[in-house]
Order: C-alpha cells, then sequence, then structure tokens
C-alpha cells in the first residue's frame, strides 16, 4: 500500500453536524476502499488564497493515508458529487 495526504477544504458556513455527516460519509468512503487512516489533523477555519464560491476561508482537514494507487480514480469520482467538499488533493508520500 502507498502513502497519501488529503487534504480536504470544505465550505467554513456547515454547522457541526453537516460537518460530521461529511466527514462520517468520507470515512466510509475510505474504508469502503480498504485505505487504512493513519493521522487525521482538523486545521480549522484559515483564509484562502483565492475566493471559493464568493468567500476567502474555508474549513481544512488533513488526513494521512494507507491505499492502493487503483482506488483514487473511483474514490476522486464520488468525491466530486459530494456538494460539502469544495476542494481536495490526494498527495503521494514518499517512501
Amino acid at each position: 500500500m502507498t502513502k497519501y495526504e488529503l487534504m480536504l477544504i470544505m465550505s467554513p458556513s456547515l454547522t457541526d453536524e453537516e460537518r460530521t455527516a461529511t466527514m462520517t460519509e468520507l470515512k466510509d468512503l475510505l474504508s469502503l476502499n480498504s485505505a487504512n487512516i493513519i493521522s487525521e489533523e482538523i486545521w480549522g477555519e484559515r483564509k484562502m488564497a483565492y475566493k471559493i464560491n464568493g468567500t476567502l476561508k474555508g474549513f481544512y482537514t488533513l488526513f494521512t493515508l494507507e491505499l492502493e494507487w487503483t482506488k483514487l480514480k473511483e474514490m476522486n469520482k464520488t468525491i466530486n458529487l459530494m456538494p460539502n467538499i469544495w476542494r481536495y488533493m490526494f498527495v503521494k508520500l514518499e517512501k
């Protein structure tokens, strides 16, 4: 399995319940694709470099994962359909 970082930006206007529901949905997706979550860091609300959906702030979360690279394409499709996640990026970590 390969190590990846997954950075998410969500709307800062989400309630705690909406944010928790989105994170639960994402974690279910990760476990469905046999991803092993090594760590989860909630960075909270931060200023962004440019506006997304009319705002300069976003709610950031960083995951460190172990995942088979063949699962990335399908996961990208599913995450793209999640309305509360504005941006995300998988980054492969060096060994």
